[in-house]
């Protein structure tokens, strides 16, 4: 046996390829990012440091400016705030909560109003970017000045504000001692609870800990480690230490780890991209560490994720769009910030609870259909192009071997077989399945076009067809049999469910039947017709036996069956439900309801509703037909017109974390309002201007305001700004309520209310009014005998002239709701015929074949032409032609169905839409239109007149787009039935061509 075969090399080949799928880069996700920059108020978007405070205001140094974002705007602090400076490269927050800020030269800090110089040390001093400011505690500072170690003190306080002195760490014999102290690139200050404060430095090319500093302010005792501790020799630029005490430090080439029990440094590095384990960026090296324990930091294409003892690289294959990071920050609700330089700030939405799938991660095309989970706990996607696998390995989706070479076209169910065999069932009725390894398909088939699949708890596998109803009663032998009720045979199903009693239920487009445990009879449930109108399309039964029931109808629909008849329970409209355009109703493994919509997901776990969409981290909001699975880790997969999601944590959507809700400041006029007590100002005829804001960053674009000024108004309003604009305000007391609301999660903050009192000028006192009102009584009692007879004669004229005003404007409403009637009827109306004019027609079409592609359900368009109609003008005259096409169009709609369509194409030719044709009987359908035409003669002036028709029919197909290429083959098919002798019903068939 050669050496490359022996079972040691095999092995050790093998763990190589598993830490190299370890480190590779994990396009698995496609994840969801919110830009900030300048169009949000961000001006300059070359972003050095990020942090948040203690109130969760966010501060971002930046090259030209200090920014704060309060969820609202972005402020920034110039000359008038105490920073003379433009170029602001770092950050600190003391353990008071100060902010800290380091410029181009100074160094400042916020004493909650305005930012105080603090001395440097000397006049010379340069800051550059990265970790140069830290602290020990409250009454020390660290910064670096030239690569040098300086210590800011407070010595005292003078008006209730700190007297600092700044003077170097070390002395100049100590760092002549050790010269690498004066090669300072980075300064970090940890904590531990056992072992006290460490002072952590990059030095030279090493990385120096000084223990316990304030006691031992001292070279000598600066511990060194260096290539012996495995530290390389680089530029330590990134020290952070994670909540377990491990200490992380960064180098442009490395990456080390120490634990408080070891001595020895652990490598963290980096895989390598592109050939290179180097950072080459412009971003500062930053390390952060999410709420789960991993740890973050970047890379030249993006970021980097240490979990399971492993890297994962997040890079553009992921959706990250921006390079260069400079910061990592989680604030307090988890949220991940990155700041970068030269695109701005990141908010990571939807950071580890939801995963997105998209072309990049291995689908074929970006829209998903049904997902499958087999025995072998396999996840198939179906999109609309192919089958594909997740490989829990690689984290990427593939298509096994046999499908390769068998592409699976639309791909809209699956089963499996007992013996692990898969059943795959398409749009357009293929059936397929395979062998119990997936290497060859055993058998194939072909039914009607198909809706879904369902299997029940008895392994039967139903399939519901756009013409009746299938079963394989035995997963295990490719047997297919149609169901041949009569009740069930030729309806259009599209959805199946399974009670908790194993009662099962068949959604048609118009009908539900129920099928009792233990029993084979369908029995049609009665429904109201009125709440069902339109095209039912999904059915889900709960743990309590009722069902749900939504699709193209007027609402969600919650119902309980007793009986054969259908009793509503509830309709579910907005806001609890985000569109009424319903493609997915399914119940996951807590019982909770999931509904998909146009416009995102909506969940109900029995007590509230939640919705879901793009700002929550969503691939798209228009969710795919019946695209859904729930898993058994509790996780939920919901396919998109974008991809397929992956909602890791649903539980978190309930969470009872509340809102907040804040003023940043009110004034009225010049006069600054208190936040927090009652303001007293005089009336000065000023305007009055609020400004709020909420800081649930990752919630900001969902999230509204209700507000009402007591004193001026009654009700609540609401409002998506941050900002209250009252024009005038006069003397008197005021309340404002503010209250924030998150309708996606049905969640308020507490109302926060701000008092103050508007006093009254000197001519709206009590004395003035008093005199006021004695002078009034006075005037009042001369001149009311005067006046009374006046108004009593003003009044009787005001009363004709009301009256007679009353009469003309009740006329002129009348004729103008005529006229609007008039025309109205004109625009969509023919005028001769009554029916659908053809502009109206074709957009009727236009939006029924929309409706076909989206719902795979069949379309017949029918080009109908009186025979000889030229003939019976001749002879007759135009009035009699004329009044054969109105009894004609009249017999048309009489003998087509309720939600079919007739308008007038041009002449003597109508337009006939019918969605929904059954392939099975449409001749007979169509024939049966035909004969209505021709069953009787027409009548006109005494002349009895027989007249028959030609109908040229064509079916629209997923290719056709433009509405002209279905009238085209409609019309073609017309030409052959003239052709052919006329009065008949003729299909269009394609050419060789088109075949």
């Amino acid at each position: 046996m050669s050496p490359n075969g022996s079972p040691i090399v095999r092995l050790a080949l093998t763990v190589l390829l598993l830490l190299f799928a370890a480190a590779r880069p994990s396009s698995a996700q496609q994840f969801s990012f919110l830009h900030y920059g300048q169009d949000e108020g961000l001006r300059n978007l070359d972003v050095f440091d990020l942090i948040e405070d203690n109130t969760g205001l966010l501060w971002l140094a930046t090259e030209n400016g200090l920014f704060r974002y309060d969820g609202a705007q972005f402020h920034r602090f110039g000359t008038q705030d105490g920073i003379g400076e433009s170029l602001v490269l770092s950050l600190h927050k003391d353990v008071l909560g100060r902010i800290w800020v380091a410029t181009n030269d100074h160094l400042y800090y916020y004493d909650g109003t305005r930012f105080i110089a603090a001395p440097a040390g000397t006049s010379t001093t340069q800051f550059g970017a990265g970790e140069l400011l830290s602290s020990i505690d409250s009454r020390h500072i660290l910064f670096l000045a030239r690569g040098s170690l300086m210590l800011v003190s407070q010595v005292g306080e003078r008006k209730g504000r700190p007297i600092w002195h700044a003077a170097p760490f070390f002395t100049p014999s100590e760092t002549a001692a050790n010269p690498s102290l004066t090669q300072l690139h980075s300064i970090f200050v940890s904590t531990h609870p056992v072992e006290g404060i460490d002072l952590w430095l990059g030095c030279g090319n090493a990385i120096c800990r000084l223990h316990q500093p304030l006691e031992h302010r001292s070279a000598d005792n600066v511990e060194v480690f260096s290539t012996r501790q495995n530290v390389p020799g680089d530029s330590w630029a990134c020290f952070f230490a994670d909540r377990k005490g491990t200490l992380w430090a960064r180098s442009r080439h490395f990456i080390r780890t120490l634990t408080p029990a070891q001595a020895t440094f652990q490598s963290r590095d980096l895989p390598a991209q592109d050939g290179l384990r180097s950072y080459l960026g412009s971003g500062i090296l930053t390390m952060a560490e999410d709420p789960q324990g991993a740890i973050l930091t970047q890379t030249n294409r993006g970021l980097a994720r240490w979990q399971d003892n492993s890297w994962r690289i997040y890079d553009s294959t992921n959706g990250i769009d921006f390079k260069d990071v400079s910061a990592i920050l989680f604030d307090r609700s988890g949220t991940p910030w990155l700041s970068t330089r030269g695109h701005g700030i990141v908010l990571w939405q939807g950071y580890r609870e939801v995963q997105n799938w998209t072309i990049a991660q291995g689908l074929h095309d970006d829209v998903v259909w049904p997902f499958f989970r087999d025995t072998h706990h396999r996840l198939w996607i179906a999109d609309q192009f192919q089958l594909n696998l997740l490989d829990e390995t690689t984290h990427r989706l593939s298509t096994p071997r046999l499908f390769q070479t068998t592409p699976i076209l639309h791909g809209t169910g699956f089963a499996e077989s007992p013996d692990g065999s898969l059943w795959i069932f398409t749009l357009t009725g293929e059936v397929y399945r395979t062998d119990p390894a997936i290497e060859h398909i055993v058998f194939r088939g072909k039914l009607p076009s198909l809706a879904r699949v369902f299997t029940d708890s008895s392994h039967r596998i139903w399939i519901l067809s756009r013409n009746g109803l299938y079963v394989i009663r035995d997963p295990n032998h490719p047997s297919i049999e149609k169901i041949p009720n009569p009740a069930v045979e030729n309806d259009g199903f599209a959805d199946a469910a399974e009670s908790p009693n194993h009662d099962l239920w068949f959604l048609s487009d118009h009908h539900l039947y129920r099928v009792s445990h233990g029993d084979s009879r369908f029995t049609s449930v009665a429904l109201d017709e009125d709440a069902v109108r339109g095209q039912m399309r999904n059915i889900a039964a709960a743990r309590d036996g009722s069902l749900w029931i939504g699709g193209g109808i007027p609402s969600l629909l919650h119902l309980r069956v007793d009986h054969n008849q259908a009793r509503t329970l509830d309709s579910v409209t907005s806001p609890d439900l985000s569109s009424n355009d319903v493609q997915i109703v399914r119940f996951d493994n807590r019982g909770w309801l999931w509904v998909g919509t146009d416009m995102g997901v909506n969940v109900y776990n029995g007590i509230q509703w939640r919705h879901l969409e793009r700002h929550d981290g969503l691939i798209s909001n228009d969710t795919d037909e019946g695209a859904f699975l729930a898993d058994s880790d509790g996780s939920v997969w919901i396919g998109a017109n974008g991809g397929a999601i992956h909602l890791l944590h649903p539980e978190h959507m309930f969470s009872s974390a509340p809102l907040d809700a804040r003023f940043t400041s009110a004034s009225l006029g010049p006069k600054q309002l208190s936040l927090n007590s009652t303001s007293l100002v005089p009336w000065q005829d000023a305007s009055l201007d609020i400004n709020f804001t909420s800081l649930n960053f990752a919630r900001e674009r969902a999230l509204r305001f209700r507000y009402r000024l007591s004193g001026m108004e009654f009700s609540w309003n609401e409002t998506s700004s941050h900002s209250l604009h009252y024009p005038a305000i006069a003397p008197g007391d005021y309340r404002f309520e503010l209250q924030a609301v998150d309708p996606d999660q049905n969640k308020q903050s507490r109302v926060l209310s701000l008092s103050f009192t508007v006093q009254p000028p000197w001519w709206r006192t009590r004395v003035m009014h008093l005199l006021l009102g004695i002078v009034s009584f006075v005037a009042s009692i001369v001149i009311w005998h005067w006046r009374e007879r006046r108004l009593l004669a003003r009044q009787r004229m005001l009363r004709q002239l009301v009256a007679q005003r009353t009469r003309e404007l009740e006329a002129e409403k009348a004729e103008l709701e005529a006229t609007r009637e008039a025309l109205s009827h004109q625009a969509t109306r023919d005028s001769l015929t009554g029916i659908w004019n053809r502009p109206a027609i074709i957009e009727i079409l236009v939006r029924e074949m929309e409706r076909a592609r989206r719902s795979g359900t069949t379309l017949a368009v029918v080009l109908a032409d009186v025979d000889h109609f030229k003939q019976i003008n001749d002879t007759l005259g135009h009035l009699a032609g004329d009044s054969i096409l109105r009894d004609a169009a009249r017999r048309m709609l009489e003998n087509i169905r309720p939600y079919d369509f007739i308008g007038r194409y041009g002449g003597e030719e109508f337009l006939i839409v019918l969605p929904g044709l059954p392939l099975r009987d449409s001749s007979a359908r169509l024939q049966h239109l035909l004969e209505a035409l021709s069953r009787e003669p027409f009548f006109f002036e005494g002349n009895s007149v027989n007249v028959t028709s030609s109908f040229g029919t064509s079916w629209y197909e997923p290719g056709i787009t433009l509405v002209e290429d279905l009238i085209r083959r409609a019309d073609e098919a017309l030409y052959r039935a003239k052709a052919e002798g006329r009065n008949r019903v003729v299909f269009y068939q394609p050419k060789e061509d088109e075949s």
